[in-house]
């Protein structure tokens, strides 16, 4: 007995150093497709209220890319999806959702979940859908005010597919942040009026998400489009956080801005401690604008923007806990 025990013990070594060294072996030749990484971009089409077919760009958040040493690939680390700030990029007049490439992936290594759309008239969002299931071009150069406007169904589609992310844990949609670059801007300053105007149920939290908005390049209208309606929303003269970036060099384009900022300045205090500012003016001494102005070399403005809402939303999170939206209806 004495004899087989030992047997069995030492069978029962041999079989776990077997394993042990399968597994350090299995670990030393692990796959690269198998570390953690950074997620690419996903392919995604909304449908705005009115039948245009939206086409986007998902960068999945929850994953920080920390720098390691020059020798080692960065290192990946994944937080909790219900602590991920979503953010919205709008782009400009003319523009398309790649002009936020650099910008969007910037971000999502933060830890961000960011949805860039194409919207209606730009990019491949180019058609509409009629009655009898034929599809129609949208002319951009014959877009008016009123179409213009249009793009606020655009950004309430993707505000939808982000609502369903918060809904599966995978982000908080409480922390929304929403940017946009000229005519981007317009329709983000608008899209956040609205958002903080929806009639509240009893039972169910309707909007109100929007905690904090970048505008690059911010225009007063274009085509009879304006925002200024929209920034006599109280919530946006006093409470939410506002990033204003714009080339001082284009004397136009600074002069807006500068509007713009000062309408809001006047209604907030001036806080103590700078990181505690929820109005930012950003002013480099350029004359490029819009997305250009945030791709330009040399020039860290997406780290700026990653900086302002790390510290005006990740830093507050805790104020802005994630529930459960699912409506009543």
């Amino acid at each position: 007995m004495i004899g087989n025990g030992y047997r069995s013990v030492r069978h029962y070594l041999l079989v776990f150093a077997a394993c042990a060294t399968l597994a350090a072996n299995s670990y030393g030749q692990r796959r690269p497709e198998d570390e953690l990484k950074v997620p690419d971009p996903e392919a995604v089409t909304v449908e705005a209220s009115d039948g245009v077919p939206i086409r986007c760009s998902f960068y999945p958040g929850g994953f920080i890319e920390t720098p390691t040493d020059k020798k080692d690939k960065p290192k990946v680390e994944k937080k909790p999806g219900k602590e991920v700030v979503p953010i919205i990029l709008l782009h400009g007049w003319e523009g398309r959702r790649r002009d936020f490439d650099e910008l969007a992936s910037n971000l999502q290594k933060r830890g961000h979940a960011v949805m860039v759309p194409d919207l209606r008239g730009h990019g491949d969002s180019n058609k509409v859908t009629l009655p009898n299931g034929e599809t129609k071009d949208i002319e951009r150069d014959r877009m008016r005010s009123t179409d213009l406007a249009g793009m606020l169904l655009d950004v309430e589609a993707v505000k939808k597919f982000l609502f369903e992310k918060n809904n599966a844990g995978e982000l908080n949609i409480e922390l929304l942040c929403v940017g946009g670059a000229d005519v981007g801007a317009i329709v983000a300053v608008n899209w956040a009026a609205y958002d903080w105007s929806r009639r509240q149920l009893p039972a169910f939290k309707q909007g109100r998400d929007v905690k904090a908005l970048v505008l690059v390049s911010p225009e007063a209208s274009f085509k009879g489009y304006s925002l200024t309606t929209a920034l006599n929303h109280p919530v946006i003269q006093k409470t939410l956080s506002v990033m204003i970036i714009v080339g001082e060099d284009d004397r136009s384009a600074a002069r807006e801005a500068k509007t713009i900022h000062s309408r809001l300045e006047r209604l907030r205090d001036a806080p103590t401690d700078p990181k505690d500012a929820d109005l930012v003016y950003i002013k480099p001494n350029t004359t490029l604008q819009g997305t250009q102005l945030i791709n330009v070399p040399g020039l860290p403005l997406r780290d700026y923007i990653g900086f302002f809402i790390e510290q005006r939303l990740v830093r507050k999170s805790s104020e802005f806990p994630w529930t459960q939206r699912t409506s009543p209806l």
